[in-house]
Parts: C-alpha cells; structure tokens; sequence
C-alpha cells in the first residue's frame, strides 16, 4: 500500500478570504477590520479560528465544522486538486491552519514471504 499525503497551508490573508462565504450566511460583513487571526486547537483538539478586531468589538468565532468547509470549499474554488476518495483533516501548523489531504493506493496484500527475511 502506498500513503500519499499533503498539507495545503493556509496564510492569515488566505484563510480570511476562505471563510467569506461564512461571515456572508450570518448576515455579516465581509470586509470586518480584522486585527489579529488565531487559529487553535479547542479543549477536545478541534481546530478552531478567531478573528480579531481593531474596532475593539467581540471577537468572530469559527467552529471546526464551517473552518473545514470553507477552506474545502475555497480549494475547489480555486482550481486545488482534491482527490474524491482522499481522507481529509484540518490541522495547525504553525498558526496556520492546514488541510492534510491523504490518499491510499496500490494493494494492500504484501508480496514478501516472512520466511525469507
């Protein structure tokens, strides 16, 4: 079996432009003025984002669940290969936010006899 695997690594400007479409479906602005961007882990390891403001307002906050669909969503509106049958996570990586994309391929049946090792 061969495990392909990749990491699509989102910058602060890029991420924000990703969730867009989220802040839209909430009746938000899209253009907030964005001080700060914190991507982390919540206490039970889901990726989580903030979006700091400079006009000192409350914090936007956005779960695992939409953070994953719009970056998923942002990929495919940009032309990023996803192969359909690929496993999919959101991890950090840095401060970033980062989609791992892992692929499986070829067969899983292993040709070596373990009496000749």
């Amino acid at each position: 079996m061969i495990l392909e695997s990749r990491s699509i690594i989102f910058s602060d400007e890029e991420l924000v432009l990703a969730m867009r479409p989220v802040l839209e479906s909430r009746g938000s602005s899209s253009n907030l003025p964005i001080k700060n961007v914190v991507s982390e882990l919540d206490n039970e390891g889901e990726v989580t984002v903030r979006f700091i403001l400079s006009d000192g307002s409350d914090p936007v906050f956005f779960n695992s669940r939409e953070v994953g669909a719009a970056v998923l969503n942002h990929c495919i509106d940009q032309g990023i290969p996803l192969p359909r049958g690929s496993y999919k996570e959101l991890a950090i990586r840095g401060s970033h936010i980062a989609l791992i994309v892992r692929l499986e391929s070829g067969s899983v049946h292993s040709s070596i006899d373990e009496d000749e090792e």
